[in-house]
């Protein structure tokens, strides 16, 4: 069975975690993760690839929507997970005062090297803090954002409770989730969702029998429905203002890529621009489920 570039990417970096004993829904196995992939999720928004250009796509879209608010030049913003610092220091370029939080050291010194070549000396700083625990005071930011962090995290409510708490009343929420059903993924027999209590059945059987290696060590990462995610938002007292699918892809049948990449990019851009429209069907089946709230000024 053939695998996606960006877990084979994930794969080869978590090569050194197999050796390792801790749970894999741990926040200690997700850090070790992002220590050991560090580069690769540097390299996956340079990529020409299909899983480089989604990402790159749901940055584009957060940035664009995050420019549609007219901020103050005066705001001051939030990135929870920054990664390799691409979004913080564009932000920064634009003349925001940004902070930049990980908990991871790796990423947290990439997001540094990038601030230091954008030169953006004064307007952003960057903190080792866990989401679930902002050393920052209460209404402190204009706009909190997190792209990709919630998949990682065993409870995505406790850590958008924390960025409504420190987003000043009137101020915006945005994030991402990894969404349960994908189109690429409902398309091929054997990555249906459906189907995925038999693929566990099967594998454990297999393993069992010693005919498949263990299962290894990486954390587990969580997906969400759209309506589960405004639900968590709700529930932290956000108000949802726009939504959107985002990425198509990778296309396979029966876990073989059917489309190389520069295919692959065209049909993603054209599903995208029809979720965009929010056609039925596609509107709902994208990887990443793109939302933008506001903490209602009432709200405390």
């Amino acid at each position: 069975m053939e695998i996606s570039n960006e877990l084979r990417c994930a794969e080869e970096a978590d090569n050194k975690l197999s050796k390792t004993a801790f749970p894999v829904d741990s926040q200690r196995g997700v850090n070790l993760h992002f220590e050991s992939a560090a580069p690769y999720w540097e390299r996956i928004y340079d990529g020409v690839t299909l899983d480089g250009c989604i990402y790159q796509d749901r940055m584009a879209m957060a940035l664009g929507w995050i420019e549609q608010l007219h901020l103050p030049a005066t705001a001051h913003l939030l990135e929870i997970g920054c990664g390799a610092g691409f979004a913080t220091a564009e932000l920064a370029m634009q003349g925001y005062r940004v902070d930049a939080v990980d908990s991871v050291d790796a990423m947290l010194h990439l997001t540094s090297k990038r601030l230091a070549k954008a030169d953006t000396a004064g307007r952003a700083r960057v903190v080792r803090a866990d989401v679930r625990h902002l050393p920052m005071p209460n209404n402190s930011f204009d706009l909190v954002f997190a792209l990709g962090v919630l998949p990682w995290l065993d409870d995505p409510l406790a850590a958008v409770r924390a960025m409504a708490r420190v987003t000043r009343p009137g101020g915006y929420v945005l994030v991402s989730a990894d969404n349960s059903v994908r189109l690429a993924e409902v398309l091929d027999p054997v990555r249906a969702p459906l189907l995925k209590p038999v693929r566990r059945y099967v594998g454990s059987a297999l393993r069992r029998m010693k005919l498949l290696s263990p299962a290894p060590p990486w954390p587990n990462t969580h997906r969400h429905s759209r309506r589960q995610l405004d639900s968590i938002l709700a529930d932290a007292g956000l108000d949802t203002l726009q939504s959107v699918m985002v990425g198509f892809g990778p296309f396979t049948l029966f876990g073989k890529s059917v489309l190389p990449d520069p295919i692959g990019i065209k049909v993603h851009r054209l599903l995208q621009a029809a979720a965009n429209r929010k056609l039925p069907i596609v509107s709902l089946c994208g990887t990443h489920y793109l939302v933008m709230a506001t903490k209602a000024a009432r709200r405390q």
